[in-house]
């Protein structure tokens, strides 16, 4: 049995928007900072994973553990970790490249943050019509270069 290739281009993923520029404004996170005022979205990401898919109790330590790196991050920018731009996502890479492996980064925070992203988009109690951390991969540097990695390691590893 073959499965089929994930596409390697980040906007094959993205849906309707595949940059920020094209998201009419009534859709913008920025629209949202209330409602999410106060709200702990990761943790409900964390339990979900844990009671919907059964991950691991070290999958859900590593994921409280990138989310308290990726919330600090966002807080640092004035925003609600469930409410990123692009920039958000390629200033925290970055960030996390210039001390860390790659490998590390790609699995212990880059991974759990693009699967928070795409949890928020098929759950309809969050308004996420776009992602951005695929609009990230497809326009910045260091997001891209995580991409990149991602799919380097699904053409010899299929357990991702």
């Amino acid at each position: 049995m073959t499965t089929a290739e994930k596409p390697r281009d980040p906007k094959q993923q993205m849906g309707v928007f595949t940059e920020l520029a094209e998201v009419p404004d009534q859709y913008r996170f920025r629209q949202y900072s209330q409602a999410y005022s106060g709200r702990h979205v990761w943790d409900e990401f964390v339990t979900a994973q844990r009671e919907t898919h059964g991950a691991s109790e070290w999958y859900c330590e590593t994921a409280r553990k990138a989310g308290r790196y990726w919330k600090e991050h966002m807080e640092s920018r004035g925003r609600h970790h469930a409410l990123a731009t692009p920039e958000d996502a390629e200033r925290w890479c970055a960030d996390l490249l210039e001390t860390r492996k790659k490998t590390t980064v790609y699995r212990e925070y880059w991974v759990k943050v693009l699967r928070f992203y795409s949890w928020l988009q098929y759950h309809t109690e969050h308004p996420h019509v776009y992602h951005p951390i695929l609009m990230a991969a497809a326009e910045y540097p260091k997001t891209g270069e995580l991409w990149d990695f991602k799919i380097a390691r699904s053409r010899t590893n299929t357990t991702e």
